[in-house]
């Protein structure tokens, strides 16, 4: 199936807290979490650069200087950094991902996750 380079970070997103799990749905998700990493390296590398390049400096509560880099919608070069980004973000891979039946998500998933993870279930 084709996703989108955004929908598929927004997909690691929802998997992280499943890869908990030491079961079944625990191992497909983390199959998948390896094939959508593996169709975003060069998503993640461009996003990094445009941080990198638009980004400020981030602070601590006293104002001393971090070692990380960060783009917020306040930040004055946001718009600069969104036009860039707007060119890959809605770039289309296939990724083969592995799904699981809904039955077998009963009681080890709840209502909310597995509306969530409705992309990785099938009847």
């Amino acid at each position: 199936m084709n996703y989108t380079n955004f929908k598929m970070e927004q997909m690691l997103t929802i998997l992280k807290p499943i890869l908990n799990h030491r079961d079944k749905v625990g191992y497909v998700a983390a199959r998948n979490t390896r094939r959508l990493n593996d169709a975003l390296v060069e998503y993640f590398n461009f996003k990094q650069d445009l941080i990198n390049k638009y980004g400020e400096v981030d602070k601590d509560d006293y104002g001393h200087e971090l070692q990380t880099i960060s783009i917020k919608p306040t930040s004055k070069h946001f718009q600069e950094f969104l036009k860039e980004f707007d060119q890959i973000k809605d770039i289309e891979h296939e990724v083969d991902i592995m799904k699981l039946k809904y039955d077998e998500v009963i009681g080890i998933l709840n209502g909310n996750e597995i509306l969530q993870l409705e992309w990785m279930l099938e009847e």
